[in-house]
């Protein structure tokens, strides 16, 4: 699914430049804790999947930048109508992250995502 009809479909929020938004996102994750995305996202072997990736959260702070930059994953999609602030915004920019925000609830996206065909990433699945 292009990232672009992930942006329409779920009338998403664009706080940083939109740079990626033809890039193919084929896996999804989400997690408001950003150990468990460190844990389950740093089992994943294979770094195309993690460069396919969504990270979705209703963590809007510098963490959730951070996680997405050490993960290599490159889109951020808040979810719950959360704003982030600049200094998250400025962040995701410096480290060339799309940053989204959707109205959408986190079951919601996901559920969504996954009935678009979004495969879901798991703790210790042989990736």
């Amino acid at each position: 699914m292009k990232l672009s009809e992930i942006i329409s479909n779920f009338n998403c929020k664009v706080f940083t430049p939109e740079l990626l938004k033809d890039k193919e996102i084929t896996y999804g994750f989400c997690s408001d804790l950003m150990s468990d995305a460190l844990l389950i996202l740093n089992s994943v072997k294979e770094q195309r999947i993690l460069e396919e990736s969504v990270l979705i959260t209703g963590l809007s702070t510098n963490q959730s930048i951070r996680t997405a930059e050490m993960l290599d994953v490159e889109v951020v999609l808040l979810v719950r109508g959360k704003i982030p602030s600049q200094k998250v915004i400025d962040l995701a920019i410096d480290s060339k992250i799309l940053l989204l925000g959707t109205e959408f609830t986190m079951f919601n996206a996901s559920g969504k995502l996954y009935a678009d065909g979004i495969k879901g990433i798991s703790y210790n699945e042989q990736w």
